[in-house]
């Protein structure tokens, strides 16, 4: 059990109509949420499979594909058989992870199976919007925790004991909801201004290699 928790929290930064809503409450995470550890089927090798009855295999390396924290798709698949020895998830369930890159956060929206370096976040709902949630794991404040907690270890990786006694902090739904929405809309500006980078980097290019062609051509 964390023994540092404090009571409240008040954020430096507020929505006006929440400013007289009182400090956040901080509690452990284990009050608020419940994991589930994926698993893997052994020997993997005899599970892996490219045919269409195929179940999405999802691993960490898939977060690379991931758009502002939502993974899309996967580079394998296992076979029915397998995904009945593994943990299913489906579509906008929330995985964190516990190797690797850990304490990272995604949302799934393809449905499938994780394997052992994945948990599922389950049983929030009361509690926490998803949007919010997702924001919020991923915040300096949550990694910070991660990185404490498990200072020390040789290998880089966070149990179920870690991630428990980490603080989260909360407030109403109606908050948490403006807040995803502030944060949301951000993360969509930000993705269009990427878009239009990459646009200006291909016209540069083509400009490029129309005004200095390769010797071979």
């Amino acid at each position: 059990m964390n023994e540092e928790v404090e009571k409240g929290l008040e954020p430096k930064l507020r929505f006006p109509e929440f400013l007289d809503s009182g400090e956040w409450v901080l509690e452990e995470f284990s009050k608020y949420i419940v994991l589930f550890r994926g698993s893997s089927p052994r020997p993997i090798q005899d599970y892996l499979t490219n045919e269409s009855s195929g179940v999405n295999w999802i691993k960490i390396g898939d977060a690379k594909h991931a758009n502002n924290f939502v993974i899309n798709q996967v580079e394998e698949k296992i076979t029915p058989e397998g995904a009945k020895k593994s943990r299913k998830v489906n579509v906008g369930e929330l995985i964190l992870a516990n190797s690797m890159s850990y304490g990272k956060t995604y949302q799934v929206a393809i449905a499938g199976c994780i394997y052992d370096g994945w948990f599922a976040l389950r049983d929030y709902e009361e509690h926490f919007d998803k949007r919010f949630l997702l924001q919020l794991l991923n915040s300096e404040y949550m990694q910070n925790q991660y990185n404490k907690f498990s200072a020390g270890g040789i290998v880089q990786n966070i149990s179920s004991d870690i991630v428990y006694k980490t603080v989260l902090p909360n407030t109403s739904l109606k908050e948490q909801i403006q807040i995803a929405d502030c944060l949301s809309s951000l993360d969509e500006l930000i993705n269009a201004q990427v878009k239009k980078c990459d646009a200006l980097k291909l016209h540069k290019k083509g400009l490029m290699q129309g005004l200095f062609p390769s010797s071979n051509e």
